[in-house]
């Protein structure tokens, strides 16, 4: 049973690893407190942050774009692990996939708390970035799922599974905090 100190680490450690994802991004980027450029040419920048729903604003970061997300996940012992995941949105709840048995499909079935970061892939100083839960982990679709993820970010009509035994995995996310820049 985990203590409320506990929770309140966990917490902690997944906003701070969320804050350290950003901050690397940042450096790997050359942004020094520059501002997100606005069409235009302007600078101002554009932050805003609402309880569970994607500002219209960023529904492209989820909905056109071929933007990777970093998922975080809780571990065990409570620290933070991410990963880089293809992912959709159903207008309602992020969906992303997995094979079964993998740290982050573990750690999604023990503890249902998640981050996803969303950087623009045309503009780094823009990102999403939603805190929430997974509400349904699901093998029903999980193929299909896969396959219209594989069709797109790499164009291709099937994923092709290295291991021809795995099991996938369809986690549906639902955003309870949205935070987005740029």
């Amino acid at each position: 049973m985990r203590t409320v100190a506990s929770r309140a680490i966990g917490h902690a450690v997944l906003s701070v690893a969320l804050l350290g994802l950003f901050a690397a991004g940042c450096v790997r980027f050359g942004h020094h407190g520059v501002q997100a450029a606005r069409p235009g040419g302007a600078h101002a920048p554009q932050h805003i942050a609402t309880r569970g729903a994607i500002p219209p604003a960023f529904l492209d970061l989820v909905t056109t774009k071929k933007a990777f997300a970093n998922l975080a996940t809780v571990m065990p012992n409570g620290s933070p692990q991410v990963t880089p995941v293809w992912f959709d949105f159903d207008g309602r709840y992020l969906r992303v996939n997995s094979a079964r048995g993998r740290v982050k499909d573990k750690n999604m079935r023990r503890d249902p708390r998640v981050a996803l970061s969303i950087l623009d892939p045309d503009n780094p100083y823009r990102y999403l970035e939603i805190r929430g839960r997974v509400i349904k982990i699901t093998e029903d679709g999980a193929v299909e799922h896969i396959n219209a993820l594989a069709k797109k970010y790499r164009g291709m009509d099937t994923y092709r599974s290295p291991r021809p035994d795995e099991v996938r995995i369809m986690y549906v996310i639902e955003p309870r905090r949205v935070a987005g820049q740029g």
